[in-house]
């Protein structure tokens, strides 16, 4: 399947650097180094300023967990969005998704809580996805009866998509922007994008062997997504994106969603690539998909 669309300027300037395309690491100083280069420049975004943003450590399945909360408005939210950051389980935190759940915030009207996950590869699959709903218990204990909803960008909507299939919270709403979902790497976008659109095949696949670790999980539909039954899933929204290389599993999962049930919007930018929404430089498309994403958590909450 072609791009739908030429490439946008900005972002083909971008990409003419070729430091950003992204390799896996060499070594474990390299990884080090590698994640606090590639947050810094996602921490670079301009970040809209709210009333009120706490961090708050709560008791994980690991240890301590860290979420830090974006509250829109001195007039306390109804619901909370629980954030999980993108970063192909391997890298991002608190800080590099920080400007993208300010505006989420701003413009959903509720409160974000951004999850600080353990990272692989030195804590490889389950244990993320214990942290996402170790978070989700905490949010439904320290706020019971409040509506809550779900989203995340790339491996973090990978994340939101298992811990909705995973748990029981009752959840309002789903927001995945371009989810991470095949394993396998089998669409034909993979073939099409692999290379020049930053998020690269070897660095695809080290991402889901670090996630994987030594275990035999590949059968587990809370890794590998494409076999999970997701009749039972909330509202949802997909965001894809045109140049993406996981742009045809993205769409794939918004079909399997229709043919399972589930109530599921869907947003195309035909001319951008993967992380287009917490890239720096407030491309207008990254704003409308914020915007696309918070319209669909407000209503879901609200509702």
């Amino acid at each position: 399947m072609p791009p739908d669309a030429p490439l946008d300027p900005a972002l083909a300037r971008l990409l003419s650097d070729r430091r950003v395309h992204l390799r896996p690491p060499s070594s474990r100083a390299d990884l080090d180094e590698w994640r606090a280069m590639a947050n810094r420049f996602l921490a670079s975004a301009t970040r809209p300023e709210l009333p009120l943003v706490e961090n708050r450590i709560i008791d994980g399945p690991g240890g301590a967990l860290a979420i830090r909360e974006y509250t829109p408005t001195r007039n306390l939210p109804r619901g909370t969005i629980l954030f999980a950051h993108g970063g192909g389980f391997v890298f991002g935190g608190l800080d590099s998704h920080d400007a993208l759940c300010r505006r989420l915030a701003i413009e959903s009207g509720g409160r974000v809580a951004a999850l600080d996950y353990r990272l692989a590869p030195d804590a490889p699959f389950p244990a993320a996805l214990l942290d996402c709903l170790a978070a989700l218990d905490w949010l439904c204990r320290e706020r019971p009866g409040a509506p809550v909803a779900l989203a995340g960008d790339s491996a973090g909507a990978q994340l939101a998509l298992a811990s909705a299939l995973t748990g029981d919270h009752g959840l309002r709403g789903l927001a995945l922007l371009y989810p991470l979902v095949d394993p396998s790497r089998g669409g034909a976008s993979h073939a099409t994008f692999g290379e020049g659109r930053m998020l690269t095949g070897e660095f695809l696949d080290w991402c889901w062997s670090a996630y994987r670790g030594d275990q035999a999980v590949d059968r587990d539909p809370r890794f590998d997504l494409r076999s999970a039954d997701l009749s039972k899933l909330p509202p949802s929204l997909i965001v894809t994106a045109g140049h993406d290389p996981l742009r045809d599993e993205g769409l794939e999962l918004i079909e399997r969603m229709k043919a399972a049930g589930v109530t599921v919007a869907a947003r195309h930018y035909p001319d951008m690539i993967h992380g287009f929404a917490a890239l720096p430089g407030g491309a207008a498309r990254a704003q409308d998909a914020v915007s696309a994403m918070a319209s669909h958590l407000r209503d879901r909450l609200s509702g």
